[in-house]
């Protein structure tokens, strides 16, 4: 049985760790699901100039180039770093100006991404939905796309998007009770994901590594659903399982071909990483405006994992000694793990991380420019170091929740 998948072929680039290639979330499925075993047939928009590049990967990865839209230019996605909302070029005024291109496609198993420079409308047996943008994420029929078994992945900030509902019961009976779809996939970054089929809610663990590449992780993570759930048949708990696995290998490894799904060769995060209450303190300088950047972004990380964050700057100001020590204190013994951007070895930022090691508190320390000569106090101190950001922002999710 052929795997149809529908999505970009996009540029991207990343400064943090350093990214250049092309993929996209469709092209990047359609090596993966081939890497698994499915036959797959990719249908896509690609720039004229790179229509030659896409042959040559589909050659090698020997997947089929079935329906390909030619556009201009092959839009690009510029990140700063893992988490961060790229930049997009060209800008979508312009790309709209091109007309928006419509794919049809027609197959028994579908794998279906949103693409921003145009539409795809789908029909199959066993059809997978994953909209891939929050800020205008559509429900799977809205172009007539049909399905008579119909799965959907999404995060929290889609689902309310499609449906206009906030919470999640809300957003599940809406994708279950209008768009009939069978099994319903929410992703929670760190924590895993929740599965709701047939009247159950499953949890689906997360697997611990000790490196995380986020771009293109939802990619690897719907294209390996397809393929056990669309191809293979298995239970959508069991497709989501071997899908988190797999996500597992790609996010430590940025690998796709010669995947594997050992699960020995990863830790599940435990399920109390749901728990709710999780606070942690964010210790770091904020004195010039590249280090309120970076205080901001690591704030804004952690709370996409769940966590209630205290921030010095944000939650106590500047001021003298004898107006923030306390608070600062008071945060470090309420904290139940404490991230740490040292860069710059702030003296304000080492004493808070050596009160919490006194205290027996975890501390995650993030920094890029620091010889290691600096850093042996910390390590032999037990902190866990990390010089990539959203990899720290992970392991402070995954040591909160042992």
């Amino acid at each position: 049985m052929t795997l149809a998948i529908v999505g970009g072929t996009y540029l991207e680039f990343c400064q943090f760790p350093e990214w250049n290639e092309i993929y996209g979330s469709g092209l990047r499925a359609a090596v993966l699901a081939r890497a698994l075993g499915s036959e797959v047939i990719f249908h896509t928009i690609v720039g004229e100039m790179h229509l030659s590049p896409l042959k040559a990967r589909a050659a090698n990865s020997g997947f089929t180039l079935g329906s390909v839209v030619t556009s201009p230019k092959t839009i690009a996605f510029s990140y700063t770093h893992g988490f961060s909302t790229p930049d997009i070029f060209p800008p979508s005024e312009i790309f709209e100006g091109w007309g928006l291109q419509q794919l049809k496609v027609e197959s028994d198993v579908v794998l279906r991404f949103g693409l921003i420079e145009g539409d795809a409308q789908v029909r199959g047996k066993w059809v997978v939905y994953d909209p891939q943008d929050p800020l205008d994420a559509q429900l799977f029929s809205k172009n007539g796309s049909k399905a008579e078994h119909l799965a959907v992945i999404c995060n929290l900030d889609e689902g309310r998007k499609m449906t206009g509902k906030h919470t999640v019961s809300e957003i599940i009976h809406e994708l279950m009770s209008v768009e009939g779809a069978e099994a319903i996939v929410l992703k929670m970054g760190s924590r895993g994901a929740f599965v709701y089929s047939g009247g159950a809610k499953i949890h689906i663990s997360a697997y611990e590594t000790t490196a995380v590449w986020p771009l293109g992780s939802g990619d690897v993570f719907g294209a390996a659903f397809a393929h056990y759930w669309g191809i293979e048949k298995r239970s959508p708990e069991e497709a989501a399982e071997l899908a988190s696995k797999t996500t597992a290998h790609y996010c430590e490894t940025k690998i796709l071909e010669g995947i594997t799904i050992d699960p020995c060769d990863f830790n599940k995060v435990a399920a109390k990483s749901l728990e709710k209450g999780k606070v942690v303190y964010l210790a770091g300088p904020f004195f010039s405006m590249s280090q309120i950047w970076l205080i901001n972004e690591a704030r804004a990380a952690l709370r996409s994992q769940g966590f209630t964050v205290f921030s010095p700057m944000h939650d106590v100001g500047r001021g003298p000694a004898s107006e923030i020590y306390e608070a600062d204190i008071d945060g470090i013994r309420s904290a139940d793990v404490i991230y740490a951007c040292v860069d710059g070895l702030d003296t304000g930022t080492i004493y808070e991380i050596g009160f919490a090691k006194a205290l027996g508190k975890p501390v995650v320390v993030f920094v890029q420019n620091e010889k290691e000569e600096d850093l042996k106090m910390l390590k032999g101190g037990g902190c866990e170091v990390e010089i990539d950001f959203v990899t720290s922002i992970y392991r402070t999710s995954w040591i909160a929740a042992k």
